[in-house]
């Protein structure tokens, strides 16, 4: 019996999960993880039947790996490199752009002459939550986390030019 795409999409998600729990538990660095996350990429393509799902599979690896950079303190090389194909690839939804978005932010320490940018996508994240209806959960959700990234931030926005 054939899978529908929701539940292909459900099952992907769990063995990219439970890969990535197994080598968190393991420790293991990021280039490791990196390179089982664009192993498992370049399988799923593979497997792939249309340009739509190639398409949905290299969005959600890359925004996986732009986490998984900030989570490793990865200089702009690295999580430039998959901050820049996300972008060109869309994101999957408007709660990961908030999130990369956030994490843009929280990580300009590491490379602050990104600080314009970074803060201009915060704040068109900030744009499109506040397009949503009020009482959703993904508003307050969405707001709550961009507001955390602001008071953690540690390298401020530049002034206007």
């Amino acid at each position: 019996m054939r899978r529908t795409r929701k539940e292909r999409g459900l099952a992907r998600g769990q063995e990219k999960d439970q890969l990535l729990v197994k080598l968190l538990k393991a420790d293991a660095p990021y280039e490791e993880l990196k390179r089982a996350l664009l192993e498992l990429e370049k399988r799923w393509l593979r497997e792939a039947k249309t340009e739509v799902e190639r398409q949905l599979t290299r969005r959600g690896i890359a925004e996986e790996l732009v986490s998984q950079a900030y989570a490793f303190d990865m200089p702009w090389e690295e999580f430039g490199q998959w901050l820049r194909r996300v972008q060109r690839l869309g994101f999957s939804n408007l709660a990961l752009r908030v999130h990369i978005a956030c994490l843009y932010v929280q990580s300009l320490h590491l490379f602050p002459r990104r600080a314009r940018e970074a803060w201009d996508m915060l704040e068109d994240a900030e744009r499109r939550v506040l397009r949503i209806r009020k009482e959703h959960f993904l508003r307050k959700e969405s707001l709550n986390a961009i507001a955390h990234a602001k008071k953690v931030a540690t390298v401020s926005r530049p002034a206007s030019r």
